[in-house]
C-alpha cells in the first residue's frame, strides 16, 4: 500500500505525493447519489454546536445495522413484479451511504466507536 508521505514523479517529470488509489475510478453517479443521501441527512439531523456531523456520532456497528436494513428493503423491493426504480435507487444510496459511513467510523475510531 502506497503511503501518504511519499513522492512519485509521473511521465512528465512532476511529482506529487502517493495516492492510495484510483479516484478517477470512483462511481460518479453512485457518489451523486450518495452525496444526495448524505445532504437530507444533513438537513435532517443539523450539526452539533461545533459544528460535526451527526453522524459521526453514530458508531460503525450502528451503521452497519442501519446500512443492512437499507439493503433488506432493497432486496424486498427488487423481488416485487412491480419494482419502483426510483424505490431501488432511494433504498440501495441510502444502504451505500451508511456503510461509507460505518466504514469512516470504523477507520477512525474502531468497531465500537
Amino acid at each position: 500500500m502506497k503511503g501518504f508521505n511519499m513522492i512519485e514523479k509521473n511521465e512528465r517529470g512532476g511529482k506529487a505525493s502517493a495516492i492510495k488509489g484510483k479516484m478517477t475510478e470512483i462511481p460518479p453517479l453512485a457518489l451523486i447519489e450518495v452525496a444526495s443521501v448524505m445532504g437530507e441527512g444533513d438537513d435532517s439531523y443539523p450539526r452539533d454546536d461545533n459544528g460535526v456531523p451527526n453522524w459521526h456520532n453514530i458508531s460503525c456497528l450502528e451503521n452497519s445495522d442501519h446500512s443492512l436494513e437499507h439493503f433488506a428493503n432493497f432486496n424486498a423491493e427488487r423481488n416485487k413484479v412491480d419494482s419502483d426504480k426510483e424505490k431501488l435507487i432511494m433504498e440501495y444510496s441510502h444502504f451505500a451511504a451508511r456503510a461509507l459511513m460505518g466504514l469512516e467510523q470504523l477507520i477512525r475510531e474502531g468497531l465500537d466507536a
